[in-house]
């Protein structure tokens, strides 16, 4: 009887980890060529219901919803990894020189940059940058080796850092949306959606993507994945809308 008993928690055990590790499929339901080299993230403005794309090549371009070039402006000397928009801004990050950049979000004129030290590999620096309602903060998300995560305040000061080594191989984008951190793992090919205040993973979704850059919600709360080598956008039905 105690042995039966025993079974049947080892069991359950493994049945409750299975199911808490399933990973589901997402399959696109179109894809558009970009005319923006290497696009390595995407973002949507709720406020001229555009998206703002930036390529590593330094240049930040705004588009329509099926990714047509509308405006860009470059910086000279820039690695654009991440890109994010408020109602008044649009923020560029920089991977090698560890720079924020602000644009007044009409003209794309530069406003103020902002420079926070990271002491990893050139190539290993930010890829991932949003606004976390819930902490009320910025998070600025390292690529790999480590994945760190700062918190940051409204003056650009980091208050506080995460290591989220273990949830995947690397991390190229994130978003904050509907009350939850999503992020993307271009290693992985994987869609990450975690809880946006002690970062335990919620769920995964793996992508049929090559190289996914790029995270972005639309106003409906579809997602788009921009793809760097492969200069296309893909879009996904929500998984959690029915």
């Amino acid at each position: 009887m105690i042995y039966n008993n025993y079974l049947f928690l080892v069991l359950l055990f493994f049945s409750f980890n299975i199911n808490a590790q399933k990973v589901n499929k997402l399959k696109p339901t179109k894809s558009v060529d970009v005319k923006i080299p290497e696009p390595s993230d995407i973002c949507y403005s709720s406020k001229s219901n555009t998206f703002f794309i930036v390529s590593d090549n330094g240049i930040l371009f705004e588009t329509d919803k099926d990714c047509k070039v509308l405006k860009k402006q470059s910086q000279e000397g820039t690695d654009f990894e991440a890109v994010y928009s408020d109602e008044n801004y649009v923020y560029a990050v920089d991977e090698s020189n560890r720079t924020i950049y602000k644009y007044e979000i009409t003209s794309l004129q530069l406003i103020k940059s902002y420079t926070i030290p990271y002491e990893g590999a050139r190539n290993k620096g930010y890829e991932s940058f949003d606004f976390n309602k819930t902490t009320n903060s910025y998070s600025l998300i390292t690529e790999s080796n480590p994945i760190l995560l700062f918190e940051l305040d409204k003056d650009f000061k980091v208050t506080n850092q995460t290591d989220l080594s273990k949830i995947a191989s690397d991390i190229s984008s994130a978003r904050y949306y509907n009350g939850s951190l999503w992020l993307l793992s271009d290693e992985d090919m994987m869609l990450l959606k975690l809880n946006p205040t002690n970062y335990e993973v919620i769920s995964k979704w793996s992508l049929p993507v090559i190289n996914p850059e790029g995270l972005a919600f639309d106003n409906e709360g579809n997602i788009l994945i921009s793809c760097d080598d492969m200069q296309r956008v893909y879009y996904f039905k929500n998984p959690e809308k029915k």
